[in-house]
């Protein structure tokens, strides 16, 4: 690909900053962190922005926006600056290739960008090249299912799209309440970034909530609506973690009421054990059967042999 690009200075004034066409964020009010001003203030723009050139004469951003306003609000006596300008007769396809390759030597994309890319070059490729040529650099595997599984994003609800973008919502999780009402999906949303959930909170919440609705026959808002759950996350005294904890330990109960009354028996049998420290009782996983294991830890071999022959006895005692 030869694109013909060169650097050159050119009048800041010639440059349509009203112009999303290549934008790949889903953001359109840039904030200016203060450590990205102070090395625009200090060096300029070392890397240059990408612009193109279109047949009206207009120059369009293709990528560079941010460093572009961090120079316009800090020099704003200047009237030029250094770009790579595309020529109008370069493909639009190879234009978003320069744009990927941009963004690549700084950092990697969000799920929502890479969405929004496949988006705009879906109607210039064919899905053989997309998947060749895209896919790979994107660190996506060479396969059309996940060009689908991208734009399943784009069809989530703006304050949703916005949320992953910035990392607060999981690409996984995304993708698994695209099946789910507007209503439902919204009242995760609001709940996943109130709390600020961790992914595994997240999967977990999602699934629970799913398991429970279906159960009795109501929509996940309803299940995050019960009055209980309203006080758990309305309580005063309680900060975004404690709230987490809480909802979570009342959710699970909801989903498995039997397993939780088993695990608050055993947590009762434990404690009237009384014991030492250095031991711990363990059920087996989901209470699947009776059995119990005792667990004794000993700070080291001659403690262990020590009390070994008192614990052999007595193990001999059960078993006659």
């Amino acid at each position: 690909m030869n694109l013909n690009a060169c650097p050159r200075a050119l009048q800041i004034s010639l440059i349509d900053f009203t112009d999303f066409s290549y934008a790949i964020s889903p953001e359109r009010d840039i904030i200016l962190d203060e450590t990205f001003i102070k090395s625009i203030a200090r060096h300029g723009i070392l890397h240059p922005p990408i612009i193109r050139k279109t047949d009206s004469g207009s120059h369009v951003i293709v990528t560079g926006r941010k460093r572009l306003l961090a120079f316009r609000s800090l020099f704003p006596a200047a009237r030029t600056c250094c770009f790579l300008v595309i020529p109008p007769k370069v493909p639009e396809i190879d234009v978003y290739s320069v744009l990927l390759e941009d963004i690549r030597i700084a950092r990697q994309l969000t799920p929502v960008e890479k969405a929004l890319l496949l988006k705009k070059i879906s109607s210039l490729a064919d899905v053989e090249h997309i998947v060749s040529e895209f896919l790979p650099r994107m660190d996506l595997s060479l396969d059309p299912f996940h060009i689908r599984q991208s734009l399943k994003l784009l069809a989530l609800e703006e304050p949703i799209i916005h949320a992953i973008h910035r990392g607060m919502v999981h690409e996984t999780v995304a993708r698994d309440i695209t099946s789910l009402s507007s209503t439902d999906r919204m009242a995760l949303f609001h709940l996943i970034t109130s709390l600020r959930l961790s992914i595994s909170y997240q999967k977990k919440l999602v699934t629970i909530c799913r398991d429970i609705a279906g159960r009795e026959g109501i929509s996940i808002a309803e299940v995050l609506e019960n009055p209980e759950a309203v006080s758990i996350l309305n309580h005063p005294g309680t900060n975004p973690p404690q709230k987490t904890k809480n909802l979570m330990t009342w959710l699970t109960r909801k989903h498995a009421p039997r397993s939780s009354q088993a695990e608050a028996e055993f947590t009762g049998f434990v404690a009237e054990m009384q014991l030492p420290g250095k031991a711990t009782i363990q059920h087996t996983p989901s209470f699947e059967d009776e059995a119990v294991t005792l667990s004794i830890s000993f700070s080291n071999r001659k403690s262990l042999q020590e009390t070994w022959e008192k614990i052999k006895n007595a193990l001999y005692e059960i078993d006659a």
